[in-house]
């Protein structure tokens, strides 16, 4: 059985950012096990295990970075969201694919955000808030985003009054 997919696509700069964000963590990654091996080495406790231990990490670092890197377009295409007129519904997962349903009723406000890699890709991210978490759809066009938080804050207000 197929899995249905929602009606709304980020746009393709989004993988761009998820591109930044994935160099920009591996490096900060590399960089701290490279830092607590110096200072293994320098202390004096550099042993096998250590080269094991480390070596591991290393290993772990790269083939995340890498099968990462590669689901990239399979992330892209799961990505959706779909706002209907009594529900906010949001779905990503490439190997686990979940589809969130939020009532309007339950939003209880919005926030946009944008950070230095969305902003050079002209970019936004919407973050939903209910009483019990937050849902957030990442990589929007800046006039769709501001659109989008219009619309839902219409349709809460709507249904406040009911």
């Amino acid at each position: 059985m197929a899995y249905p997919l929602l009606v709304n696509q980020m746009p393709e700069r989004i993988k761009k950012v998820w591109q930044r964000t994935l160099v920009v963590t591996s490096c900060i990654s590399l960089v701290v096990l490279i830092g607590i091996s110096i200072a293994a080495y320098y202390f004096g406790w550099w042993n096998q295990y250590w080269t094991i231990v480390m070596s591991s990490l290393f290993g772990v670092v790269l083939v995340a970075t890498i099968s990462s890197w590669w689901l990239l377009p399979y992330r892209y295409l799961y990505y959706r969201y779909e706002l209907t007129n009594d529900e906010m519904l949001f779905q990503k997962g490439y190997f686990f694919r979940s589809t969130t349903i939020v009532p309007i009723v339950r939003i209880q406000h919005i926030e946009t955000e944008q950070g230095p890699f969305l902003r050079k890709e002209k970019l936004m991210e919407i973050v939903v808030h209910t009483a019990a978490t937050t849902h957030r759809i990442a990589g929007l066009d800046i006039e769709e985003a501001q659109q989008l938080r219009a619309e839902i804050m219409r349709q809460v207000r709507l249904r406040e009054y009911e």
